[in-house]
């Protein structure tokens, strides 16, 4: 049994009771088929060590959760920071990863509440104050300032009295979008507050994705609200501490790294990319010399009927509406390019684990999925 929740622990597992059943959340590249067989044959045992948690006034689940890592001068990168630290020592690869977030809003506005609130969330979230540099070894880590020393900020603009006043808001807001951060000085995290009239306002915040991503910008909004109404209200009660930081997600991870199971994970992508790897010639002309990172995004609402349609079709063989939509936009590649082996970027949350649904950090992944396959094949042996 021990070794049973050892493997558990290490594979980032989380068993809970259902209604009184035995129910099982993990990324499915966690679960092997032996692992899967070990759970179902000590189902009654787990079942029961729950059942004695609850009894006992624990969380009905098992989760050993992410450890903190102890005290340190510095911290090791994620894997994620690590290839994003490299990315961006490229000339204007910075400016690509700035995440902004632009809102106009009308009302009365509360500048010290505002002030009180960035200054909770800098207290708050460790990630808000960590800067990035070397240490006397040469590696490249993290350090977390002290709230005192963070360096943040909000700059404040008034363009309530200038006739070409949207001309001059959309320049402010495009200058500020596009000033790199400095992530060995920081802070990587600014915001621009810019006055209109009496009652009307433009928020500008921007942070470095080496701090955040998309997931984070939801939560750094919804906290900033709760600490604003709190201090608008009399009500200047912290929200409940976090148990973890990110340093210690990144420790953990590096530890993860290192272990053994992480071993056949490597070998099997090292497996699937191994030869010579494809590029899309989806372009109809030849590549720029330069990369330019620009980009856009296409957003398309499918008809509800469509929708069930796709979802009963991939399910009739066993997979899911992602799997489906997958398949589908790998033949739509392939009409368009003639080529049979192609990559497709899929963006993921990389929060598998509880303790980081309520972290701001730098979590986000892209899933490289290569799909090899005939041109004379059907959809359906596609999607198989």
């Amino acid at each position: 049994m021990k070794t049973l929740l050892k493997a558990i622990r290490e594979n980032n597992i989380l068993l809970e009771l259902v209604d009184g059943k035995l129910s099982i959340f993990a990324a499915e590249s966690f679960l092997s088929p032996e692992l899967i067989a070990e759970i179902e044959e000590n189902k009654l045992a787990l079942t029961q060590l729950l059942l004695d948690n609850t009894q006992n006034g624990v969380n009905d689940s098992f989760d050993p959760g992410i450890p903190v890592a102890p005290p340190s001068h510095d911290y090791p990168l994620s894997s994620t920071q690590r290839r994003l630290w490299v990315l961006s020592q490229f000339k204007d690869a910075s400016i690509a990863y700035n995440i902004p977030g632009v809102y106009t809003f009308e009302g009365d506005l509360d500048q010290p509440a505002l002030e009180y609130a960035f200054n909770s969330l800098i207290q708050r979230h460790e990630i808000l104050r960590t800067i990035f540099k070397e240490d006397a070894e040469g590696e490249i880590r993290q350090f977390v300032n002290s709230p005192e020393k963070a360096g943040f900020r909000i700059d404040y603009y008034d363009l309530a009295a200038e006739k070409d006043q949207e001309e001059k808001s959309a320049l402010l807001i495009r200058q500020e979008i596009a000033r790199p951060f400095d992530l060995v000085k920081g802070p990587l995290l600014r915001v621009a507050l810019c006055r209109l009239s009496e009652n009307k306002w433009i928020f500008i915040y921007v942070m470095h994705h080496i701090i955040s991503d998309g997931w984070s910008m939801g939560v750094l909004i919804t906290e900033l609200l709760s600490f604003y109404n709190g201090y608008t209200e009399g009500d200047t009660a912290m929200l409940p501490p976090l148990r973890i930081q990110y340093k210690d997600y990144a420790v953990w991870q590096k530890g993860w790294m290192e272990d053994d199971p992480l071993k056949e994970h490597k070998e099997y992508w090292l497996k699937k990319m191994e030869g010579e790897l494809p590029v899309l010639e989806l372009l109809s002309g030849p590549r720029p010399p330069v990369r330019t990172y620009n980009g856009d995004t296409l957003y398309k609402q499918f008809d509800p009927s469509i929708t069930r349609a796709i979802r009963s079709l991939g399910h009739g063989q066993g997979g899911t509406l992602f799997m489906a939509l997958t398949a589908a936009v790998s033949a739509l590649l392939y009409r368009y390019t003639g080529q049979n082996d192609i990559i497709i970027g899929i963006p993921i949350a990389g929060r598998d684990h509880i303790d980081l649904e309520d972290q701001i950090g730098f979590y986000v992944n892209t899933l490289a999925l290569r799909m090899q396959f005939k041109g004379e094949d059907s959809y359906q042996q596609l999607l198989e």
